[in-house]
């Protein structure tokens, strides 16, 4: 079990433990763990909400910490998906640009107004315990649909498919018991980015499992930014 957990921190986060002598079977159990890995990348962020810092700033934190502890990988997804299904292009040239390292313009335009509604939504969002487990509802989130729709080829969704994902739903369940609005709205974001990947791409890939996480993040936020309790003041010394 800890060698599980330790594998599916290894893959969602830049810390450095994977165990050694890893196989197909150990990246396939390691999706149940998935949501734990969520809440250590949340803790953070929840601690930040509790620090008596300006919102602007709390929110400017919590951001750095959220890509900085992904290694970006998640954002990279994004950018890449949108360059990919954005726009015209018949389905071979899509292909094509999702292989392709350089940015275009649906990369450099979603990943902008990504970023400022993450910032925005953080900064609403002060609840310790929200931000805690949202994370962990995030990396759940995708798994029913990895396993749905076909895989574009072989990579990371390829080894982690096929795994125990129902099992990931034990410790994703309290956010659902907690939240249950911005949880069915996360799964709606997911579904939509799989059934857009799969209409214009033909299936799944690594980028459009980092895409549906960081989408799921900045829906999560947002749900409860607009209809969750309304944010305490946290004004900086001096401001009323």
């Amino acid at each position: 079990m800890l060698r599980d957990l330790r594998l599916a921190l290894a893959l969602l986060t830049v810390l450095p433990l994977a165990p050694k002598g890893v196989g197909e079977e150990d990246f396939k159990r390691s999706v149940a763990f998935f949501p734990l890995a969520g809440y250590l990348l949340g803790l953070p962020l929840a601690l930040l909400a509790l620090l008596p810092l300006p919102p602007g700033l709390s929110a400017a934190l919590g951001v750095a910490l959220l890509l900085g502890l992904t290694g970006f990988l998640h954002l990279d997804g994004l950018l890449d998906l949108a360059d990919a299904l954005l726009g015209a292009r018949p389905r071979e040239e899509r292909l094509r640009i999702l292989k392709d390292p350089h940015l275009g313009a649906f990369a450099f335009g979603v990943g902008g107004v990504y970023l400022l509604l993450l910032f925005q939504a953080l900064a609403l969002v002060q609840d310790p315990l929200f931000l805690l487990l949202f994370p962990g509802w995030a990396r759940f989130a995708f798994l029913p649909f990895l396993h749905r729709y076909p895989l574009l080829g072989p990579g990371m969704a390829a080894l982690v498919r096929g795994g125990p994902w129902p099992f990931a739903l034990l410790p994703a369940l309290p956010f659902l018991l907690l939240y249950p609005l911005p949880a069915l709205l996360a799964l709606l974001a997911a579904w939509g980015v799989a059934r857009l990947a799969w209409a214009r791409l033909g299936g799944l890939n690594g980028d459009a499992l980092g895409a549906m996480i960081a989408l799921g993040e900045v829906v999560l936020l947002l749900a409860q930014a607009l209809l969750g309790p309304a944010p305490s003041s946290r004004a900086g010394p001096g401001l009323p």
